[in-house]
């Protein structure tokens, strides 16, 4: 809440409505994919220069997709995402690790 009592606005993007994005895949597939393209273009850039490795990971996942078909891409999709959850967990216990560390007073060793 801020100051005033009124809860806290985020802007958020624009409401993903699925039954519309499942309905043009089945219109016009090729429309769907600039759409699902331009979409990762604006929110990569919304992140500027901190979402270079972002961008470079969607860049190789994008190759590896072109030519696959849908079964083939999905099951990329979510070796990628798997991975990609795998790291942000890894990255999340390092991190504690250290504010433990951090908080620990000096010469103080860690509690099994």
């Amino acid at each position: 809440m801020n100051a005033d009592g009124s809860m806290i606005k985020f802007n958020a993007a624009p409401a993903f409505d699925f039954d519309e994005w499942a309905s043009l895949y089945q219109r016009d597939p090729d429309a769907f994919e600039a759409r699902r393209k331009a979409m990762l273009a604006i929110e990569i850039a919304k992140g500027g220069q901190h979402a270079e490795a972002g961008k470079a990971i969607v860049e190789r996942l994008e190759a590896q997709l072109a030519g696959k078909s849908d079964d083939e891409r999905i099951r990329l999709s979510m070796l990628a995402m798997v991975a990609s959850a795998q790291s942000m967990a890894q990255r999340l216990n390092e991190l504690s690790q250290n504010m433990q560390a951090a908080q620990r007073p000096s010469g103080s060793s860690p509690t099994a």
